[in-house]
């Protein structure tokens, strides 16, 4: 079961993080003057560079402050480091390089007992429920 809650949070973050790449790509766009745009190798890498850096800040911060995401949060679950305390910045690192070398492979554990996706289990992380604050 955690697993599916797992799944969909990562769901909803991705949805987020759709509408925060469009309005990042804008100014991006406008600057390039949109053209030659889909032409240039290098222009084409620069914008993905570019889109990969606003996916770090965004899952990075929410890691690092109170180790839930817009979707985590939804769904009542957190990132953690196995000792259950908030991730540090070198844990938040490790597990985003981990996500962008893993992909989609690291969503694999999910299938497997335990539930834990490959990223957290090589990161020293994982995913735990939380209660609401408001529930005894």
């Amino acid at each position: 079961m955690n697993g599916l809650k797992i799944f969909f949070a990562q769901i909803y973050d991705f949805i987020l993080l759709c509408a925060i790449w469009f309005g990042a790509a804008i100014p991006f766009v406008l600057w390039q003057g949109g053209g030659e745009f889909e032409t240039d190798p290098l222009l084409l890498l620069a914008f993905q560079l570019y889109l990969l850096a606003i996916t770090y800040l965004y899952l990075t911060y929410f890691w690092t402050q109170s180790g839930q995401t817009p979707g985590l949060r939804t769904w009542k679950l957190q990132l953690v480091r196995q000792d259950e305390y908030l991730m540090t910045r070198h844990n938040a690192n490790l597990r985003f390089l981990l996500s962008v070398l893993l992909f989609p492979v690291g969503w694999l554990g999910l299938l497997f007992p335990g539930q834990q996706l490959l990223q957290d289990r090589l990161a020293k992380t994982k995913i735990i429920a939380v209660q609401s604050e408001g529930s005894l």
